[in-house]
């Protein structure tokens, strides 16, 4: 049985009228890439997330873009099955989007910012 959540869904969150569903596709990716953020991992989120941006409508797409039944996809993306990243990426084709990985510029626990390396401080802030 899965504990229930603490936050309401986003599906929950847009009939109580929070916000609205991001429309154009820049909205879409800045929308996702925030929940992908915020979700500090959390697959469940994340598959959420894709469930409203692609709306009941676009399960279907997915479920044909991931080669798998629609009730799979949504039971998925719903959270009440464990989300895969086939099905991450066939939601992200469909959707029209693709997955990028970058350098992240944070600082890494040794203490070292740059990507190169080296000990170059990562902010000015952090000149004492």
């Amino acid at each position: 049985m899965t504990p229930p959540r603490a936050t309401m869904t986003h599906a929950e969150m847009e009939a109580a009228g929070h916000f609205d569903r991001p429309r154009t596709p820049q909205a879409v990716v800045d929308y996702l890439n925030e929940c992908i953020v915020e979700s500090q991992g959390d697959a469940a989120i994340l598959g959420e997330a894709l469930a409203y941006v692609a709306g009941e409508e676009g399960l279907r797409g997915i479920a044909r873009e991931c080669g798998l039944p629609a009730a799979v996809v949504h039971r998925q993306l719903g959270g009440r099955r464990t989300l895969t990243l086939r099905t991450v990426m066939g939601a992200l084709r469909a959707l029209g989007l693709q997955m990028r990985v970058h350098v992240a510029e944070r600082q890494p626990s040794d203490g070292r910012c740059a990507a190169d390396g080296s000990a170059a401080p990562c902010s000015a802030s952090e000149v004492a």
